[in-house]
């Protein structure tokens, strides 16, 4: 049984429908005026409100309560009557937020049909809704899907989710490539009375600006060549939601414009239209751009820069989160086996070493990345350095990450000991494939690795490093060369003269 407030200033047809609802097991409550509707309203909190669009001159009209209705609570749908249908009126009702439009006189079948569509479809937002609180009570310490870690720096960043997820303020986004930013988006609005709407992500970089000003904005039917019917946009189709806009910093200057002035106004206007439409969406931007310098070059709006970061979140890159590693990694293994539908392997404390060695210059994407291949990989229930990928031993062997993602080269965190980088070398090797190396070049290149590790072990001295080695300085400079000569060979060229 639903509580409907039916508002009509005909007091004859007031009567009419009340009697088929309550007939329908429906609990009714009447108003003859706009101003009862609302008090109504307000009291009860209504499964539906019915109310006609014309209301006697001097009070507000249908429209008003239909606006206030959605003032008070957006979730309760509204079902409109009028005796004087026109397309303009519809129109202006449905997108005030109006469920339906029904036009008198009307069937009573059809009647009660709207409005069981109605109410299921109120119920199924309701369930929605029960299944997020749910999910909310479900979560685990780390609090937020998929973000994980519990660093000072992502501890920062929960905080800041909860103290701005429940607002409608936009919030910018900021972070290396791979940080996680669609993800804060995600925890943003999962966490906000807007949950049960949609959440949309666009990315800005993906399309050029004619194809993006559609997709953002919609089109009417016509408005340029292959625009064959009317397209509505993902602005509209966020309505009630969120819209995060990813490399918001690759945006057309035309474009820019366009949405500065819908987070003015919160109107849009489709390409080729003269109309505009109201919509309800909460903005989320992100970029891993510096905007700052973008302004100073005027490929991007200033006053569009301080209406997107109200809220401004940045998330540090997974070279600055040392303590999270270990959580992140076990993360993906528990997750992506799962996936796989293997047995969780366990990972090499060699593994270990190369990942807190390497500086991670695509974060948490490369790290995961890195982890599905290992776990395709891997023999025995075991990642080993032969499932790493190329490049992260290669950059670890090499003593540097290969860039941090602004075409720099840096250190790796921490050194390898001598023992593991001939490991990691052998395995980038390995990964390589074969490639022509004879044995002895291949024995060769293991000796230097070996040989410069203890040269750093012990402060860059030969002296001390050739004496741990337990070898003479003339073999160790003899290794060292880029063509070193074995005994056999130098055996060798005895016997021939050489």
């Amino acid at each position: 049984m639903a509580k409907i407030v039916v508002a009509d200033d005909d007091v004859a047809m007031v009567s009419v429908l009340a009697e088929v609802l309550k007939d329908n097991q429906h609990q009714v409550l009447p108003a003859n005026n706009p101003e009862r509707a609302l008090e109504l309203i307000r009291q009860h909190a209504p499964d539906l409100v019915l109310v006609d669009v014309e209301m006697p001159e001097g009070t507000p009209s249908g429209l008003d309560v239909l606006r206030q209705t959605k003032e008070f609570n957006r979730s309760i749908p509204v079902i409109m009557v009028t005796g004087q249908a026109t397309k303009e009126r519809a129109v202006e009702a449905l997108r005030a937020g109006a469920q339906d439009f029904i036009e008198k006189p009307f069937q009573i079948d059809e009647l009660v049909k709207r409005v069981g569509n109605a109410l299921f479809q109120q119920r199924a937002v309701h369930a929605i809704q029960e299944n997020i609180e749910l999910r909310k009570q479900l979560q685990d310490k780390f609090r937020f899907d998929k973000l994980i870690g519990n660093s000072p720096q992502m501890e920062q960043v929960y905080r800041m989710i909860e103290r701005v997820a429940n607002t409608d303020a936009t919030v910018l986004i900021l972070g290396e490539s791979g940080t996680g930013k669609e993800l804060v988006a995600r925890a943003l609005h999962y966490n906000s009375r807007r949950a049960a709407m949609p959440f949309v992500a666009v990315n800005c970089s993906a399309l050029p600006e004619h194809l993006l000003e559609s997709e953002l904005f919609g089109h009417r039917k016509g408005a340029f060549t292959g625009a064959a019917f009317d397209k509505v946009g993902l602005f509209q189709h966020a309505d009630g939601g969120t819209i995060f806009l990813d490399e918001i910093g690759s945006m057309a200057p035309g474009l820019q414009t366009k949405l500065l002035r819908f987070l003015q106004d919160k109107e849009l206007r489709r390409v080729g239209d003269t109309e505009t439409i109201k919509v309800d969406v909460r903005v989320i931007a992100a970029t891993n751009e510096p905007l700052l310098q973008k302004m100073k070059e005027k490929t991007f709006r200033e006053d569009l820069y301080y209406r997107i970061s109200v809220i401004p979140i940045s998330l540090p890159p997974l070279r600055e989160r040392g303590e999270d590693l270990e959580l992140l990694v076990q993360y993906f293994v528990q997750t992506i086996s799962q996936r796989f539908g293997m047995p969780t392997p366990r990972v090499s404390e060699g593994v270990m070493q190369v990942f807190r060695a390497y500086r991670w210059p695509g974060n948490v994407r490369e790290l995961q990345n890195a982890i599905e291949r290992a776990c395709a990989l891997c023999d025995d229930g075991v990642i080993e350095l032969k499932d790493l990928p190329e490049r992260i031993l290669e950059a670890v062997a090499a003593g540097t990450n290969g860039g941090n993602g602004h075409g720099q080269t840096e250190p790796t965190a921490t050194p390898v000991s001598g023992a593991l980088a001939v490991q990691v070398a052998s395995a980038a090797q390995f990964s390589r494939g074969f490639g022509g190396m004879t044995l002895k070049e291949f024995l060769h290149q293991q000796e230097v690795v070996y040989i410069e590790q203890a040269i750093k072990a012990h402060g860059g001295s030969k002296e001390k490093a050739a004496e741990a080695l337990g070898i003479s300085m003339a073999t160790l400079y003899r290794k060292l060369s880029p063509h070193p000569k074995t005994r056999f060979d130098v055996d060798a060229s005895l016997e021939s003269g050489t």
